[in-house]
């Protein structure tokens, strides 16, 4: 379980290295969780007057530690390193005085000269933005509490219990914080894949009411909200494919709508792993979501059958929840393994 007052003193220490003279580089995670995560750090860094900082988000359908990731950091030339909500592997980066992370996955190592703050493993269930949120408001530097609840509610729901939510939520109301995080979340979901609009639509933010004012961003982020609410409405109707105790859902979408769906059938088919596979995200590829109610590691699971790759951001998350990016010929073998082995989940 997490120990916020050991965590934080050694979070303080080593936000104590960075000075204003130093460049700093925030590389975070695009859902609702990671776009609260990147804004919640940047205000503060903001607030406190340091000048030299940098935001970056991996492109559509990238993993956080690919080589292209790897290339744009070394053309920012970074003193410090902040990644957050994209997991923790053994990687190295070069010529970075210090990376810091946060994040609530788990963890596949650490890069080198890199520390790790986690939320891992649940309870209590923790995402990075909150735990960034408990961190800086620990060592008093006054962060926004209602950018943290955005992400933790994106991540887990609005019935989540963590500490001190409950004594936040008292400050906002539910409805409110949640149709937020959606808006942010629908600019990852649609092909146009708007991270910018996301992250300038909550830095801009003083308080948790600006963002309930009409603004161009809230426009814009309201007509993506409705291309994905009508999407998954059509797809959701695709009925699964079964393979065993697989249910396989296959859909043709622009949009990152695979997750959601895999959700939605994952509730329905709870004895059952869900698989929804999208034929139309990214071209000439299959990107897949993996869901399950079952008390059983799909990160395990699917190691079984498909070798863990970060270009692919294939088999990394959560131990309920992953997926990946392959080519529809690694597609095809992943299902022809799946279908000629002797496997049997325990339910």
């Amino acid at each position: 379980m997490l120990d916020l007052e050991v965590v934080s003193r050694d979070f303080e220490k080593v936000f104590s290295e960075i000075s204003k003279e130093d460049k700093i580089l925030i590389l975070t995670h695009v859902d609702s969780d990671g776009v609260s995560s990147g804004a919640i750090i940047f205000k503060i860094f903001n607030s406190l007057n340091f000048k030299n900082i940098n935001i970056l988000f991996p492109n559509k359908g990238e993993n956080g530690y690919s080589e292209g990731i790897k290339k744009r950091i070394k053309e920012i030339n970074p003193n410090f390193l902040f990644i957050l909500d994209l997991g923790s592997y053994k990687t190295k980066f070069d010529n970075i005085k210090r990376i810091i992370l946060i994040d609530h996955h788990k963890p596949e190592g650490i890069p080198d000269n890199g520390i790790l703050f986690s939320s891992f493993p649940p309870p209590p269930y923790i995402s990075t933005s909150y735990l960034s949120y408990l961190l800086l408001n620990k060592i008093n530097l006054n962060p926004k509490d209602y950018i943290g609840l955005i992400g933790e509610v994106g991540d887990y729901g609005v019935d989540i219990d963590a500490p001190m939510i409950k004594e936040l939520f008292k400050n906002y109301k539910k409805k409110e914080i949640s149709y937020v995080s959606s808006l942010i979340n629908s600019a990852r979901r649609v092909k146009e894949f708007d991270i910018e609009l996301s992250f300038k639509y909550l830095i801009e933010s003083e308080n948790f009411s600006d963002l309930l004012i009409e603004s161009s961003y809230k426009k814009q982020l309201e007509i993506y909200k409705e291309i994905i609410k009508k999407d998954i409405e059509k797809w959701k109707k695709v009925k699964p494919k079964f393979i065993k105790q697989i249910a396989i859902i296959e859909i043709n979408s622009e949009n990152l709508i695979h997750p959601v769906i895999a959700q939605i059938w994952k509730n329905i088919l709870d004895k059952y792993i869900v698989i929804c596979a999208n034929f139309g995200y990214i071209k000439n590829k299959v990107s897949f979501s993996m869901r399950t109610s079952l008390n059983i590691s799909l990160l395990e699971f699917l190691r079984n059958f498909l070798e863990p790759s970060i270009e692919e951001d294939l088999g990394f998350g959560h131990e309920r929840a992953t997926g990946g990016i392959v080519s529809i010929e690694k597609w095809n073998e992943f299902i022809n393994k799946i279908s000629n082995s002797y496997f049997e989940v325990s339910i």
